[in-house]
């Protein structure tokens, strides 16, 4: 009873901001997922949300967050925490009072609860526009249930704040805070947390954060790291106040006479009480011309559990085209694929074909493809080759001038087997932060009609990470 009792108090302090009346709240959430299904199965989301209210001298913040994870339907991630806090400024003065609420919630680390409140005394070293440092410091109580423990004791709490805010739309922040049991500094929690976070568009921004805990005395590991990449978004009518960036990718638009090459990096990492890590790597090569394109792109996905590998692909696109009478084009395409959970050791397909567009301007384009492939792969140790027809739709729409949503759907499938076929479909987002930064989300799906044995059909894969200009 004690324990939903503090879960419900603790929650509803983290709605109280949700459901005030007064304008001057300001409410700011961030999210982040990836996520693979069919031959690997893995989820992982974190959710955020941070609500502030200021009058006269005071201030009233909450802040709310929660992360889950689970690979091949077991648990690897499952965490909420929350902390709302009172605070009032004495007037002429650096000093402050505040009294704070946390709340923790950690069963991986064998916390069903952990309610936590304190009177705190604070002091703002440094508070300008720029730059932000504090530090605070009281006593409190703690209620916890621990490794099936209930207990309750005299605490206290110190934590210090710090933020820069680099330019007009990028802001780096850390914090160290550490709430344990007065006379028992073995019995505390220490959690350390830095990141960046940069605007994007309107209300949106990115933001990349790595959180370090240390849980003292437990049955469990005592130790977890996280690193998370997510997007946030500002609820107020005028977003978060900050001009967009000026990101107009200038830089990155093709000529004739360069090459442009481009990285992508995505992933995650964790270790302590769960193990786990993913990583999403691609190179792209371009050339563009007023008549010919020629591309070369290198991908690589991989994800492990505790030891166990849950995803090891590879893939590599190159093709080279040529636009003999516009709208139409013709060209050459060289497809390799790996995917060792799908036991494919290899699958190369070259494929000459005729395409055209189905609309184009400077900027966006819709297109259609159509050519003989010869395929030649090696799947459960078994070798094949054989002639298959190739279909593919291209398109791609900027919204912005920095913002662009992509989509890619090919099929292709045996001369004289039409049930032995593969249809894959990929949607993406990318937005420009500067010139050689982007932000980028990749949605795909790959179907297999005759898959492996013991393999699924549907492979499924949800990438967000950081595109450079190399």
């Amino acid at each position: 009873m004690r324990a939903l009792y503090l879960s419900a108090t603790s929650l509803c302090l983290s709605c109280v901001p949700l459901f005030a009346a007064e304008k001057s709240w300001t409410h700011d959430g961030d999210f982040g997922i990836s996520l693979s299904s069919g031959n690997s199965d893995t989820l992982r989301y974190s959710l955020g949300l941070d609500s502030s209210y200021e009058f006269e001298l005071c201030e009233l913040r909450n802040e709310f967050d929660a992360i889950y994870g689970e690979d091949e339907g077991v648990k690897s991630h499952e965490s909420i925490t929350n902390t709302f806090t009172a605070s009032r400024d004495f007037r002429n003065s650096p000093w402050y009072a505040a009294i704070s609420n946390d709340f923790l919630y950690d069963p991986m680390a064998g916390i069903d609860y952990r309610d936590g409140t304190n009177l705190l005394l604070g002091y703002h070293f440094i508070d300008n526009e720029r730059f932000k440092f504090r530090v605070e410091v009281g006593p409190g109580v703690i209620f916890e249930k621990r490794d099936g423990d209930s207990s309750s004791y005299a605490a206290f709490k110190a934590a210090q704040y710090f933020s820069w805010q680099i330019n007009e739309g990028t802001r780096l922040f850390q914090s160290l805070k550490m709430t344990g049991e007065l006379g028992d500094f073995s019995n505390s929690i220490y959690t350390a947390e830095a990141g960046v976070e940069s605007a994007l568009y309107g209300p949106w921004s990115v933001r990349l954060a790595a959180k370090s805990i240390h849980y003292g005395e437990t049955d469990s590991k005592s130790d977890d790291q996280l690193i998370i990449l997510g997007l946030g978004y500002s609820f107020d009518p005028d977003g978060k106040g900050i001009k967009n960036l000026n990101s107009k990718h200038k830089n990155k638009g093709f000529d004739s006479d360069n090459w442009i090459i481009t990285g992508l990096i995505g992933g995650s990492y964790a270790s302590g009480n769960t193990n786990s890590k993913s990583l999403a790597t691609g190179i792209l090569a371009k050339r563009k011309t007023e008549f010919a394109e020629t591309s070369l792109g290198l991908s690589a996905n991989f994800s492990q559990t505790e030891g166990e590998t849950t995803a090891q692909t590879a893939g590599l696109d190159a093709h080279s085209q040529y636009s003999f009478d516009k709208p139409w084009f013709a060209g050459v395409r060289l497809d390799v694929d790996h995917d060792d959970l799908a036991d494919l050791d290899y699958r190369i397909a070259l494929t000459p074909y005729l395409g055209r567009y189905l609309f184009e301007n400077d900027k966006d384009f819709a297109s259609l493809e159509i050519g003989p492939s010869v395929v030649y792969e090696k799947q459960e140790d078994e070798t094949d080759t054989y002639f298959a027809p190739y279909i593919s739709f291209k398109a791609d729409k900027h919204f912005t001038e920095d913002t662009r949503l992509f989509a890619r759907v090919s099929w292709r499938g045996e001369a004289k087997d039409p049930s032995n076929y593969i249809l894959t479909s990929k949607i993406g987002l990318d937005h420009a932060l500067n010139h050689s930064v982007s932000l980028k989300a990749v949605l795909t799906d790959t179907y297999d009609n005759t898959p492996a044995e013991g393999r699924d059909s549907n492979d499924i894969l949800f990438i967000t990470g950081l595109e450079f200009k190399l």
